[in-house]
């Protein structure tokens, strides 16, 4: 392991030059020379004064159409597996499993949720409290909010048998045809999807051969025509289950998740362009990311949509978030049985 002082230590971020990078950690140059695209220039001797000393990692990013902290990520990770020590990353949150505080304050935000406090307050402190976590970080906080998200889970269960006895009948989980049945459905849809995807990215490996990409291109291409489904997903949670929670003064959903589901809908577009253009790397990059979205989405249905509408929906609003559902249609499911049965 390689070991840099502490002196020479810089904070990493969009405005970072390469040659500051390179001054700081001289290791990392062998690193950028081996990504696909984007430190090129770094094999001509002229261009380590001149190029890298205007271009920032953003201006890398741009190039390379990936978000900068994205890529001051990977360098990150290489500082620290050649110094041993966290780089010092622009903006970076402390991660999740050290960060007993704010592990408190999610489960603050979550007991809040079941005790009907301010959504849009829970709403702007949730973004904030998981604000670019890392992948890996994501399994160590369902697993640390568990117990609250099985009682808000629980207390909604509740209320939507309440609802359903209240319209005739009553049943422990939501029959074929009701809003919260297909939405359940269509998100085993999207992970089924999602993990062939994950599948496809490991046989493509992070720079693929132009033969590996012809044999796996027909499959991938069919996989984001099938996850396009989602935009259908979205539209319906934007104009039915948004509106039916604000009538209840609940607009905690829409303020989190829609500008996430639109930043879903563009790396998808994104992953459809590199698909057409036999761009594999970027078809593995755009992939990585849609996962990660699509992911990120579906959990915060479970942990946020879905509780607060089992908590505050009557009979009546599920009928019509299912006839507004239906004018809008459906993609990932065959169109599911009427609703309300007659």
């Amino acid at each position: 392991m390689m070991s840099v002082g502490r002196s020479q230590d810089i904070l990493i971020g969009p405005r970072t030059t390469v040659f500051a990078l390179l001054q700081a950690y001289p290791f990392l140059e062998a690193f950028l020379l081996a990504r696909v695209r984007g430190f090129e220039a770094l094999a001509e001797a002229r261009a380590r004064t001149q190029w890298a000393r205007v271009m920032t990692l953003n201006d890398v990013g741009v190039r390379l159409n990936v978000p900068w902290l994205q890529l001051v990520r990977e360098i990150a990770a290489e500082v620290e597996r050649g110094t041993g020590r966290p780089a010092r990353v622009a903006h970076a949150p402390r991660r999740i499993v050290d960060d007993g505080r704010r592990l408190g304050e999610l489960r603050e935000i979550v007991a809040e949720l079941e005790a009907g406090g301010s959504l849009l307050e829970m709403a702007e402190r949730w973004r904030t409290a998981t604000a670019d976590l890392e992948i890996a970080e994501t399994a160590a906080l369902d697993t640390a909010l568990s117990e609250a998200a099985v009682a808000v889970r629980a207390s909604g269960d509740g209320a939507v048998r309440a609802a359903a006895e209240s319209g005739g009948g009553t049943f422990a989980t939501p029959p074929p045809g009701h809003p919260l049945e297909t939405l359940r459905r269509e998100a085993g849809q999207v992970r089924q999807l999602c993990d062939r995807l994950k599948g496809e990215l490991e046989r493509l490996g992070g720079s693929p051969t132009r033969r590996r990409w012809r044999l796996e291109k027909p499959l991938v291409s069919r996989l984001a025509d099938r996850l396009s489904g989602v935009e259908l997903r979205f539209r319906r949670e934007q104009q039915a289950w948004f509106p039916a929670l604000e009538v209840h003064a609940v607009d905690g959903p829409q303020a989190l998740l829609i500008a996430r589901q639109t930043e879903a809908l563009e790396t998808l577009r994104r992953l459809r362009l590199a698909v057409e253009r036999d761009d594999a790397t970027s078809v593995a990059e755009a992939s990585a990311r849609l996962v990660d979205a699509l992911e990120d989405l579906l959990a915060q249905d479970e942990r946020l949509l879905e509780p607060l509408a089992l908590r505050h929906f009557s009979a009546g609003d599920w009928a019509a978030v299912r006839e507004l559902e239906d004018g809008v249609g459906w993609g990932l499911i065959p169109a599911p049985p009427g609703w309300p049965h007659s």
